[in-house]
């Protein structure tokens, strides 16, 4: 009797210990999902083993690739610059905070001799916000140099504006440092119609004496024969299914960069199958206005450090920018008036030439 309940005991024991570890790889591998009616069905949770683990699994990092420039796909490079509200041409985001243009867009105006261009009124909308009219980019600096020795003004401009824009949502287009040769196959971006959309014309750089011929039959405007830095560029034929729809400021692209601006828009010959030719300027020759409009920008907003590439002596404008002291008298000292001179109000003595002796006592460090 004894005998037979020590066997017993251990064949029970066996029993349950199978019976326990059947229970538990049950209910770890193959309970059900549970359901409550009170859930949703994107809160219920299913307690089988392999997908509580494949629930807590950390998720892998996904890696944005950012895809190269592509000027027929990223819109924001195109821009619309507006004066006061209202469109006056275009221009090309060459930076997340910098445009540049053409001087032709901003002339003196007939009836208003001295209206000047400035920075609170001027504003830009990207070519992907031209259907959507949101509110325009403020600008925060108007860049436009002037020869120093011939008093006249550059053909190119910059804008700088208020804030960087989203580097997730604009993109700007690289510069092309290479001067475009005659014969060479570029690009005409520009905003025409029938559905006025963004659109490039493939076409290619003309010899420039064509142009200076073209341009002086037609008399336009002055083209300057001292300028070796314009390139000229065929433009579409006028017909009665296309025509030029080119402004100031058009970009030209050489292989998805910006290697011209387009500086006087186009004036397109309505006789049929004629030959138009617009005028750019390239972007090599203006590499260096660029930096040192980007410095002048960081200076004044204190928004990063001063270029060093710039060798050689600098001017005593650069020698401020550097030591983050910009100054509009920069080289000398701010000049003293007196009480009674005619340029702090008081009495016009010499009406005829007083201005002109102040102007002529004031040193040109620009």
């Amino acid at each position: 009797m004894r005998l037979l309940i020590t066997c017993i005991l251990p064949i029970l024991g066996l029993d349950y210990s199978a019976s326990m570890w059947i229970k538990k790889y049950s209910e770890n591998y193959h309970r059900p999902t549970y359901y409550n009616r009170a859930h949703r069905s994107k809160d219920h949770v299913d307690y089988n083993r392999e997908a509580l683990e494949e629930r807590d699994k950390p998720k892998p990092v996904e890696v944005h690739k950012r895809l190269p420039f592509d000027a027929t796909r990223d819109l924001s490079y195109y821009v619309n610059v507006l004066n006061e509200g209202s469109v006056i041409c275009a221009g090309a985001l060459i930076s997340r905070r910098m445009v540049m243009t053409s001087t032709h867009c901003f002339p003196p105006r007939r009836y208003d001799v001295i209206y000047e261009y400035t920075a609170q009124h001027l504003s830009i909308l990207t070519g992907m916000e031209f259907a959507k009219n949101p509110d325009p980019h403020k600008v925060i600096g108007f860049f436009m140099p002037v020869n120093k020795k011939e008093r006249d003004t550059n053909h190119v401009a910059l804008l700088a504006l208020s804030n960087k824009l989203d580097r997730d949502h604009y993109r700007y287009i690289p510069l092309h440092r290479k001067r475009p040769q005659e014969g060479d196959d570029v690009q005409m971006a520009y905003y025409g119609p029938p559905k006025y959309q963004i659109r490039l014309y493939n076409t290619r750089v003309l010899g420039y004496d064509r142009c200076r011929i073209y341009y002086s039959l037609k008399e336009v405007f002055h083209i300057s024969t001292i300028e070796p830095d314009f390139i000229c560029v065929r433009n579409k034929r006028h017909s009665k299914k296309t025509t030029c729809s080119t402004r100031p400021g058009d970009p030209l692209l050489v292989d998805n960069k910006l290697a011209a601006i387009n500086i006087y828009g186009e004036h397109c010959d309505e006789d049929d199958d004629s030959t138009n030719m617009d005028i750019y300027l390239p972007i090599r020759t203006v590499i260096p206005f660029i930096q040192t409009a980007t410095d002048a920008l960081r200076a004044f907003t204190g928004s990063g450090p001063y270029n060093e590439s710039h060798g050689g002596t600098l001017s005593p404008l650069l020698e401020s920018l550097v030591k983050r002291s910009p100054n509009v008298y920069v080289g000398g000292p701010l000049p003293e008036l007196a009480f009674d001179d005619p340029l702090n109000g008081g009495i016009d003595r010499e009406p005829e030439n007083s201005i002109e002796k102040h102007i002529a006592a004031v040193l040109d460090y620009y």
